[in-house]
């Protein structure tokens, strides 16, 4: 089986049966390049099934074993996924946890580029940029990555606000127009409990989601874009660096996308910022 034809498979979600056989994919996805490291027990732990379930999700995709999978994904020809495990020149790529906190933040910038080029990545940056109403919601220690993105977009867009959910209702959201109006979502572990519900009440509403988070939540394949945070670090939490880095290149993104509405927009606010005196220059 060819590399596009697994990662085909892999990204089919009517192929996989259970929430199980799905957070598999997901992670298989993820993380191509780490698998000739990894054992069936390994995957297994980070993803939260057992070694059995592995087994059988490697079947279903039509090997009998992990090393079947990764010798056919060597023998049948290069992709960039696979070229990511050189170590870069320099120092830090020792032993210490600074040099591989570095190539793990090499390797999440790599994937996060690498959906650039996806339809999914397409379909997030018309819907930002062609939505009338936009709203960001980030919980817990997110929030102020969540809070930092919705008002960098509001210095390219108008129609932009942040959600905090603290009036228990997020009224906000569903009071105007549902098809005029993209939830942003960006969520990672430990999942708040209002993320799902909110995601699920707004789908039902007819406002489109874009899921912004990793590869093991739950509900993200639920939303009508979801775009994957790879997070993963080497020290005893998940990074917000790969966080940062997606919705930055995500916003550079709808910027390109809106073309001369950008500056006119800018130079509106600049107006305004001069006009109130909340700013000063040098």
């Amino acid at each position: 089986m060819s590399q596009d034809q697994v990662l085909g498979k892999l990204g089919s979600k009517s192929h996989w049966r259970t929430q199980s056989e799905t957070l598999l994919a997901r992670y298989f996805q993820a993380h191509l390049e780490d698998l000739p490291f990894e054992t069936a027990a390994s995957i297994a732990k980070k993803v939260g099934v057992s070694a059995v379930t592995v087994g059988r999700f490697l079947r279903r995709l039509g090997y009998r074993r992990l090393s079947e999978l990764t010798q056919d994904l060597r023998m049948r020809g290069p992709n960039s996924a696979w070229q990511i495990k050189d170590p870069a020149p320099g120092k830090s790529n020792g032993s210490g946890i600074q040099g591989r906190q570095l190539q793990a933040h090499i390797e999440n910038l790599t994937r996060i580029f690498g959906q650039t080029s996806t339809p999914a990545w397409s379909k997030a940056v018309k819907l930002i940029a062609g939505a009338p109403r936009i709203f960001v919601v980030s919980f817990q220690n997110l929030r102020g990555i969540g809070h930092y993105f919705a008002s960098q977009l509001d210095y390219a867009r108008p129609g932009v606000r942040f959600l905090d959910g603290e009036d228990g209702t997020f009224v906000d959201l569903f009071d105007g127009e549902p098809r005029k109006t993209c939830l942003v979502i960006i969520e990672s572990r430990r999942y708040a409990r209002k993320a799902a519900p909110l995601a699920e009440r707004a789908k039902e509403a007819g406002i489109k989601v874009i899921a912004v988070t990793d590869i093991y939540c739950g509900w993200a394949d639920d939303a009508d874009v979801s775009l994957t945070d790879p997070g993963e670090g080497e020290v005893f939490w998940d990074s917000t660096v790969s966080t940062v880095a997606l919705l930055e290149l995500l916003l550079e993104s709808v910027i390109e996308r809106l073309g001369d509405k950008v500056p006119a927009r800018i130079k509106h606010l600049t107006a305004l910022q001069d006009y109130f005196g909340d700013f000063g220059d040098m």
